[in-house]
């Protein structure tokens, strides 16, 4: 089947030509009764944008499935768990999801799999191709032989070390049908866009009337050009500050003017931390005190112990579920921490975030997303050789549509990549 590639910067107008290309593909081609587009992304922050954008695509009536890529390999390795086990593809747990990802891979080798896959998902959307590790890519390439396949990728904008040389960029620039986008849409404002172009060719930073770089050497001085930033600028728009190192130097900026008011009477502002998922269920799982067996009661009562009414509901359904399976229960640590992160991973794929307000997060919970203002808190332990750092910073800028802020903490960086070249 037909492949198509939307690649270019951030702002480009990507997720956008491929919710066009979708359009098109279906007026021309209207999904039969039972068919659904498949839609895969990486991250669940992601699948949820993506899944606004298609629900307003024409003529697509909600017949869609948006879908972390990890979830979709799981669940076709389910599905198929008894070819798996004939062709010896191993048995990984859900959670390793990099095992999942292969042996669904290898799984999709089989045509008759990705037919089966394309009997109820004839199109196949995937954004973000960037990230793709390379047994996801195999995934997308199997599937990409059968189904009619929309892409969106910027190489620049992966994150990942161990991507480097991407994968995924490699067989994308070998598709015929490879659409390049050269104009940025998210702003117009010409210092922003100057500083992204030379983020992306390596060049010295230009320095312009809504982009500027300024040295805070401690968290007190940066508060003060936060706050002051959020009263003169920001006002009732969108604000994103943005960290590549989320640790002492962001957080007490963050902490100090949500605290305390500037000189100028400027403040406070609370400016909330958006977490990664991982981080809430590592923190929620510290707080589960049980032991290393326990019985239905004993993990019931420590999840209880909690506090969080929602998790205890659906533990205790699990557990229920558990007793009516088995005769003799126990409940073992490692069992107790899989089902809590199942639980949370199941919660997270209804969750809807905004982009409105003052939000703080880090530059890879920043992809894909949009804001008024930004202001990047750049710290001074902030990590990777040039390339990486031009990346980091790219990634954070390119979020604003009207003014960027860069707050140095180390001010001899500001005369180093990816200040200065």
């Amino acid at each position: 089947m037909t492949v198509t590639v939307f690649s270019g910067g951030a702002g480009s107008g990507k997720t956008y030509q491929l919710m066009q290309k979708l359009a098109e593909v279906i007026a021309e081609t209207p999904l039969e009764i039972g068919s659904k587009v498949l839609a895969l992304t990486f991250m669940h922050g992601a699948r949820r944008r993506l899944d606004d954008r298609l629900a307003r695509v024409p003529g697509i009536e909600r017949r869609y499935e948006c879908a972390t890529l990890d979830s979709f390999a799981a669940r076709l390795v389910r599905r198929w768990q008894s070819l798996a086990t004939q062709e010896h593809y191993g048995e990984p747990r859900e959670s390793e999801y990099e095992e999942t990802c292969r042996v669904a891979a290898a799984l999709l080798n089989h045509r008759r799999v990705v037919l089966w896959v394309k009997a109820s998902y004839p199109i196949l959307i995937i954004d973000e191709a960037q990230d793709l590790s390379a047994n996801r890519l195999d995934v997308v390439r199997h599937l990409a032989s059968e189904l009619t396949t929309l892409i969106a990728a910027d190489e620049f904008q992966c994150l990942d070390g161990d991507l480097r040389p991407n994968p995924a960029w490699g067989w994308l620039q070998t598709q015929e049908d490879h659409v390049k986008l050269e104009r940025t849409m998210r702003t117009n404002v010409d210092s922003l866009l100057n500083a992204a172009a030379a983020l992306r060719s390596g060049l010295d930073l230009p320095i312009g009337p809504r982009f500027s770089v300024r040295a805070t050497a401690n968290a007190a001085l940066a508060s003060t050009f936060l706050s002051n930033q959020i009263a003169w600028k920001v006002r009732e728009k969108s604000l994103a500050v943005i960290s590549p190192v989320v640790k002492a130097f962001a957080e007490e900026t963050v902490m100090t003017s949500a605290t305390k008011a500037t000189k100028q009477g400027n403040g406070p502002y609370r400016v909330d931390w958006e977490q990664a998922e991982e981080k809430v269920v590592e923190a929620l799982l510290a707080r589960i005190v049980a032991p290393a067996v326990a019985t239905p009661a004993e993990a019931l009562e420590a999840v209880r112990a909690t506090g969080n009414q929602g998790l205890y509901d659906e533990f205790a359904n699990w557990v229920d579920r558990l007793i009516r399976t088995k005769r003799d229960v126990a409940i073992s640590r490692e069992m107790l921490s899989a089902a809590v992160k199942q639980i949370c991973a199941s919660r997270v794929r209804f969750q809807r975030s905004s982009d409105f307000g003052y939000k703080a997060m880090s530059v890879h919970r920043a992809k894909n997303r949009e804001f008024d203002h930004v202001v990047v808190l750049w710290p001074a332990a902030t990590p990777g050789d040039s390339e990486q750092k031009r990346r980091l910073l790219y990634n954070a800028v390119t979020r604003a549509k009207v003014e960027c802020l860069v707050l140095v903490q180390a001010k001899k960086h500001i005369d180093a990549p990816p200040f200065k070249q």
